[in-house]
Parts: C-alpha cells; sequence; structure tokens
C-alpha cells in the first residue's frame, strides 16, 4: 500500500521554516529559508554547503553519506561567513534524494540578535528559543528590581544605624521596615511569576486553540469526503468488474495498459488506501480534540471536570517525548481510579500535569545520561499516574523512577526563577506556578517523596468542591525531583 504524501511550496516552506536549508548529493543548496537567505553574505542558493558552513556537532565531515548516517543527532552547524551558530535536525528526503536542515539559531542572550543582523520577529512562531529570550527579558528585569530594592533597603538600614547613635528605640523602627520590604519584595517576585505564566498560558491557549480550529476545519471536510470516495470507488470498482465479465477478451491496447498500470494489484490497493487515509483523518481529529481540551480556552472560570480527559490531552501532547528517537523508550503505567467531577480551573490544573510529567522526563533523561557517563547498568524508565477518590478529593500522584532529589537544593527550590537546569532549559517558574495554582487557587495540597538513586512520587490532592473560605496554605512535605 503506498502512503499518503503531503508537500508543501517551496516559498511556504521558506517562510514557515526561516532557517532550513536543502542541499542534494553535490553538496549544492537547492533551498533556503527567507531570514538565512537575508542574513547570509552572498549568495546561498547554488552555492556549496562547505563553503557556507561547518558543522561542530556530531564530529562528521560535510558529506552526504556521512551526515545521513548520523541523522539522529542533533546537529550544530557555524556559518563561515558571520559565525551564527545554529541548532537542529538533518532529515534525508528518499523522493528526492535531498538532505533538509531544519533548525534554528542558538542564541542565549538578545544582545546576540543585533550582530547577526536578527530580529524576535524573525523567528518561527513556534521556536522555543523566543520563549526562552522573552523569559530571559523578563527574569533580567526581576533582577533589576530586586536589586534597586535592595540598594534602597542597604541605604535606609546605614541611615537607621546612624540614627541608633542618637536614639536607640529607633532601632524597632528600622526592624519593621525591613521586614516591611523583605515581604514586598517576595510579593513583587510572586506578582512578577504570576503575570508571566498568565501572559504566556493566554498566548499558548490562544495559539493553541486558533491551530486547532485552523486544523480543525479542513479535516472534517476530507473526513467527510473520504465515505463518498470510498462508495464512489466502490461503483466504479463494481463497473469495472461487470466490463470484465461481460467483455473478457479485452483489445490488445486495453491488455497493455491493464499490465502497465498493474490493475489486479490497484483494485486490490485502492481501497485500503481510502482506508488508510479515513484512519489518518480520525487520529488527526482525536489530536485537534486533545489540543482543545488541553488550551481550554472558553473554560477560564470554574467548571465541573473530569481529571481524567486533562491527563489524557496532556499525555498526547508530550507522547513524542515517550518515544523520543535519542532516547530510551519511557513505559508508561496507568492506575486510573473511579473518580468523581470535581470544581476546578481546568486549564491551570492541565499546565500543573505538564510540568509535573515534563519534569519527570526530565529527571529520567539526567538520569540515563549519568548512567551512561558512570558505566552502570541502566534499568527501564518509567513512569507511573495514579489516581483514587478520597473524602472530598481526588488525588493524582505521578511518579518516576529516575535519580531522585538532592537536598541541597531543597530550600530554594520553589523560589521563582531558580532553577538547576542548563541554559535554554527550564526557567525556574514550573514549580512556583504550579504549588500556587494546587494550595492557594485550588486549596489543595503538594506532597512529595524522594531517595537519590530511587525516584520520586509527587502527588496533588484536589478538593471535589471550593469552599469559600480560604483555608490556612499546607506545607510542602518533600521537594520535586533534582533540577526542576
Amino acid at each position: 500500500m503506498v502512503a499518503p504524501h503531503l508537500s508543501l511550496p517551496p516559498q511556504l516552506v521558506a517562510t514557515a521554516f526561516p532557517f532550513h536549508f536543502v542541499f542534494d548529493r553535490a553538496h549544492q543548496i537547492i533551498q533556503a529559508g527567507e531570514v538565512i537567505q537575508r542574513v547570509h553574505t552572498g549568495t546561498l542558493i547554488g552555492s556549496q554547503v562547505n563553503q557556507n558552513f561547518q558543522i561542530n556537532r556530531p564530529k562528521v565531515a560535510v558529506e552526504f553519506d556521512a551526515i545521513q548516517k548520523q541523522m539522529r543527532s542533533l546537529f550544530l552547524l557555524e556559518s563561515i561567513h558571520t559565525g551564527m551558530q545554529l541548532k537542529g535536525q538533518m532529515m534525508y528526503l528518499a523522493e528526492e534524494d535531498v538532505m533538509f536542515f531544519l533548525g534554528t539559531p542558538w542564541i542565549t542572550e538578545t544582545a546576540s540578535l543585533a550582530p547577526l543582523g536578527l530580529k524576535l520577529k524573525d523567528f518561527a512562531i513556534h521556536d522555543p528559543i523566543v520563549d526562552f529570550l522573552f523569559l530571559l527579558q523578563a527574569q533580567q528585569a526581576a533582577l533589576d528590581e530586586s536589586k534597586k530594592l535592595t540598594d534602597e533597603l542597604t541605604q535606609q538600614r546605614s541611615q537607621l544605624h546612624s540614627a541608633l547613635q542618637i536614639q536607640e528605640n529607633l532601632a524597632d523602627i528600622a526592624e519593621a521596615q525591613a521586614l516591611k520590604l523583605t515581604t514586598a519584595l517576595k510579593e513583587l517576585q510572586s506578582t512578577q511569576a504570576q503575570l508571566i505564566q498568565t501572559e504566556k498560558m493566554s498566548s499558548l491557549g490562544q495559539l493553541v486553540a486558533g491551530v486547532a480550529h485552523e486544523i480543525n476545519n479542513p479535516v472534517n471536510f476530507i473526513h467527510g469526503n473520504v465515505k463518498h470516495a470510498k462508495d464512489y470507488t466502490q461503483d466504479l470498482l463494481n463497473l469495472l468488474s461487470l466490463y470484465q465479465s461481460t467483455y473478457p477478451q479485452p483489445t490488445a491496447e486495453l491488455a497493455e495498459l491493464m499490465q502497465s498500470i498493474d490493475l489486479d494489484f490497484l483494485l486490490e490497493d485502492f481501497p485500503k488506501t481510502l482506508d488508510s487515509m479515513s484512519l489518518g483523518t480520525d487520529r488527526i481529529r482525536e489530536i485537534v480534540l486533545s489540543l482543545r481540551n488541553f488550551s481550554r480556552l472558553d473554560e477560564a472560570e470554574m467548571k465541573r471536570v473530569d481529571i481524567h480527559e486533562g491527563l489524557e490531552s496532556t499525555l498526547l501532547i508530550l507522547k513524542n517525548r515517550f518515544t523520543a528517537a535519542n532516547a530510551s523508550e519511557v513505559a508508561l503505567i496507568k492506575n486510573y481510579g473511579d473518580l468523581p467531577l470535581i470544581d476546578c480551573y481546568a486549564g491551570q490544573l492541565n499546565q500543573v500535569f505538564m510540568n509535573l510529567i515534563s519534569n519527570a522526563l526530565d529527571a529520567l533523561e539526567e538520569y540515563r545520561n549519568q548512567q551512561v557517563f558512570d558505566g552502570e547498568t541502566k534499568r527501564s524508565s518509567q513512569i507511573t499516574i495514579t489516581t483514587e477518590a478520597v473524602p472530598n478529593s481526588v488525588l493524582v500522584r505521578i511518579a518516576d523512577n529516575g535519580g531522585g532529589i538532592s537536598e541541597a537544593i531543597q530550600a530554594r527550590l520553589f523560589d521563582p526563577f531558580f532553577t538547576t537546569k542548563p541554559v535554554g532549559k527550564g526557567t525556574g517558574l514550573g514549580l512556583s506556578i504550579s504549588y500556587q495554582i494546587v494550595v492557594e487557587k485550588h486549596q489543595g495540597a503538594l506532597t512529595c517523596m524522594s531517595k537519590v538513586g530511587q525516584g520520586t512520587e509527587f502527588s496533588m490532592e484536589i478538593p471535589c468542591a471550593l469552599s469559600t473560605q480560604r483555608p490556612r496554605l499546607p506545607e510542602i512535605v518533600t521537594p520535586l525531583t533534582q533540577g526542576r
């Protein structure tokens, strides 16, 4: 059976992927993104790859077959003329016998954009580098504001110290002012984190809902017409079968054409092709529904929902990370109980699920890499999600068998913008926001049990119905896995 094939016009590809380029077996660049052509010195299309780029990682020569053997690796390229570094994936297109590089500039600070002639708007809308740069700017603004408040506090303390030489009772006033400033600083950090998260989730929800809507319309059109196409095809096949039985001896010209198109195979494979198209549209409709359920753009207010729907939508979005090409497959075990519907802010809880499961996947990846480095025997990676009903609440437990957590980082784990992840991975907002959503927004509880070398289990308890009085916030027993 021939698989369906989708192609895009080169101009549309150049716009959607501004930093890609395509080269043939002779190493000649035959297509490139709009932005990479603009910032490149000289004419890019028609030139040789090795005249414009060098491969820093993996250690392979700029040679077609060598690159093809390393397609599963992450490639780091450097422009010979501008010094711009690109990270991305090499993909071999067998139909055209060409190599497709889909990448993005490796930028760690906004100041690096201007020398390369780049702006934030040049990046693709789905590019995580842009999210990182925006968060970096927000973090720098928060640090500047904190430094300003610290300088003011230092100055006030100096003035109070001088005043103490005249009147000792000013010490109590100074202490009260210092405490007020410390409280104001903590509130400012919390407010900044909430503003960043609210803006990011609002933009993400609008983007996901918009993309899901735009995909849903043409897919429904295709899905609706596939059934008619199958009926029409069956009618035509029945007509052809009747012709063959009525005129069993075709003319020489017809016989030659039937042989050239392999009529018997066509009659067998064509209905299968239509069936596969129908299955494909069903799969896309499921993905679109999961995206809409995850974003829940129309459910900003409290609503009674099924927790399992949010978990399944989140798992579908993260499905590729469970079977990543450059990592061992992660086994997913689901122990779902019989849960009642609960009153909650569904979109915000979905974001908590996304943070916790993503953190578990990061912990497993970090632990696998450490085992390889230490030469230990790797155990299979596993994430277990358990749900159960408890009196007046539901309990969700997300456990991994990664490397566990170091006690040295527990004290600051829930501080806004604190992260132990490398630059470009993690923002230090995930756990802080998750704590606010579960504990403060939903009057629930967060607990975590973790042992180094054995793994981590993170539990969240959500009341079935929120009370009108705000309860005292429960404390965290143990923080999440290291590096989150």
